[in-house]
């Protein structure tokens, strides 16, 4: 009976203005319907949504939409099903004349699904879909979908929602959109492209709510330009993650409040963006820095598993990034990557699991960001462990307030902060908050900062190697409650060698606590630690070998648990 209905839309069709087209592919009938602006003129959203119906209820049929040229008023929502390519010129607007409901969605109310098993292999393709700045409406929504191709086109106009809004899809690919124009009245997230998990009503009304997380979904070449925000996710559900999501090659131009935003994401990449003049660069959180009952959900299902996922897997890298703070509701920087710890009194009131929401292995490198505000921050980190910071530039163009430094951590431990340049008035290059332990800080580059080079609070610990500070307001390196400069050995080691040993010198160093001793095979070798003098009087080191070595020496400095390493001396 379906498949006969469907033969009979394609009759009415047949007997119209357009024109339907019939082709083989495998098992699939090819069916393309040329829609035409004399059949548009009279009900733009009838003609197309009628076309569209050929697929929903017959799964053999691969069909095509193409939309010519024109300017055409939308009265009513359009619906996509599986196995449809809508095609639509570059000057094609579809714009709404309606209240409620989106521009187009993957099926109707009553076509409910779970998990990723709802309308799959769909391509919408170009066209400017016009919102119309229609309040509390999305552009499109695609939720419970998988297979799903959107490019080309252009989303605008939107008021107090999104201009696209995805949910529990998997193997999506949106690429060469452009999203711009908003407007809003409430305190809504409101980002361009929403990534969701579908847990509340309230966002997928009449979908099912099962708590599926999007998974393998790409948007890249994309445009966003005079949004509130841009791509991303603001809530959770515990246990349930994100998985390969990358976010490529996008530039984002005045964006209100956070161009990239994630929550929950695993195995993920955000790579190439140009951000230009947002509140906040990228926003990475595994567990909310606000509003903590209502962006951490417990599962719907109180048998789902609620695993909490500390290792990310996820890279942050070449990003170009200029913060401009024009929006209160979160903390102004270039990049902040936030994991956190749910206390079991905090649990108890809340309901919500007492766990370690921790971020670990995480890769931060090669971004560029440049500070143009007196509140931002370059970069923020908190529980964040075992993650590197390398190779990022950090650059502000005014002062900056107190506290407002190119790089800091909160809680965070055997995290690695390498090669990173920081130059302009940062109130100080990199700053170790609040228990940060057993950070690793080598050879980063801090020019010109009001304060200090490199802070570390009394209760966090560091081992500092040598690193490029210069032109620091007050000092290089502050530990605790005062100046610690790196040690200095001066001159070069001497070696003699004996019968069956080496005996290695060096000059004492009046600052060191002691020193290491390093040797490699060749003079341009690759040098390993071979021993520690815990004493700086202790000025040499007898190595039992009749092989010969080459050897450097670098004096160390302990102050508050904190190690700070001189440059290494080397053999004449």
């Amino acid at each position: 009976m379906k498949k006969l209905l469907s033969l009979l839309l394609v009759l009415i069709l047949c007997l119209s203005v357009s024109t339907v087209a019939y082709a083989n592919d495998g098992e699939l009938r090819r069916i393309t319907v040329n829609l035409t602006k004399e059949e548009l003129s009279v009900n733009p959203a009838d003609a197309i949504e009628s076309a569209l119906k050929l697929a929903k209820d017959d799964d053999s049929i691969k069909l095509t939409v193409n939309v010519p040229s024109g300017k055409y008023t939308l009265t009513k929502a359009l619906h996509i099903y599986s196995n449809t390519t809508l095609n639509l010129k570059d000057d094609t607007i579809l714009k709404r004349d309606f209240s409620s409901g989106n521009l187009l969605k993957v099926g109707t109310y009553k076509d409910l699904s779970a998990g990723y098993d709802g309308f799959k292999n769909i391509t919408v393709n170009g066209g400017v879909w016009d919102n119309n700045y229609t309040k509390k409406t999305c552009g499109m929504r695609f939720a419970h979908c998988q297979n799903i191709v959107i490019k080309n086109l252009t989303v605008r106009n939107v008021y107090d929602s999104h201009h696209i809004e995805i949910g529990a899809a998997k193997n999506m690919t949106l690429d060469g959109l452009t999203l711009t124009g908003y407007k809003r009245s409430e305190n809504t997230s409101g980002e361009a492209v929403q990534l969701d998990v579908v847990h509340e009503e309230r966002h997928f009304k009449s979908f099912t709510l099962d708590d599926t997380p999007c998974a393998n979904i790409t948007v890249k070449n994309c445009t966003f330009k005079n949004v509130f925000s841009g791509v991303g996710t603001r809530s959770g559900v515990i246990g349930s993650y994100f998985s390969n999501i990358k976010i490529i090659n996008n530039t984002f131009t005045n964006i209100t409040d956070k161009a990239i935003s994630t929550f929950n994401y695993v195995d993920s990449l955000i790579k190439n963006n140009v951000i230009t003049n947002a509140t906040v660069g990228i926003f990475f959180e595994e567990y909310p820095t606000k509003n903590l009952t209502s962006r951490l959900y417990n599962p719907l299902d109180s048998s789902a598993s609620t695993k909490v996922i500390t290792d990310i897997n996820s890279t942050i890298s070449n990003n170009t990034i200029t913060v401009k703070k024009t929006s209160s509701y979160a903390q102004s920087c270039g990049i902040g990557v936030y994991g956190g710890i749910l206390s079991k009194s905090t649990a108890q009131k809340t309901g919500l699991k007492n766990a370690k929401y921790l971020v670990e292995n995480v890769r931060i490198k090669n971004n560029t960001i440049a500070v143009k505000t007196a509140a931002s921050r370059g970069m923020e980190l908190k529980y964040v462990n075992y993650s590197t910071v390398s190779g990022n530039t950090f650059s502000s163009s005014k002062k900056l307030n107190k506290d407002t430094n190119a790089l800091m951590l909160y809680h965070c431990s055997a995290d690695s902060l390498t090669k990173n340049k920081v130059s302009g008035k940062f109130y100080s290059g990199i700053s170790l908050h609040a228990a940060s332990t057993d950070i690793k800080v080598t050879s980063n580059t801090v020019t010109s900062p009001q304060n200090y080079g490199l802070i570390i609070y009394s209760t966090s610990v560091a081992t500092v190697n040598p690193n490029t500070l210069t032109k620091c307001g007050k000092g290089t390196i502050f530990i605790k409650d005062k100046i610690v400069a790196a040690p200095s050995v001066g001159g070069r080691v001497k070696v003699k060698k004996g019968s069956g040993r080496n005996a290695v010198y060096w000059r004492k160093s009046k600052t060191a606590s002691g020193y290491y001793v390093y040797r490699a095979n060749k003079k341009d070798g690759t040098y390993g630690l071979i021993a520690t003098r815990k004493n700086r009087k202790l000025i040499s080191y007898f190595d039992k070998t009749s092989k010969k070595y080459y050897y450097k020496v670098a004096p160390y400095r302990i102050y508050n648990r904190s190690v700070v390493i001189g440059k290494k001396a080397i053999q004449e």
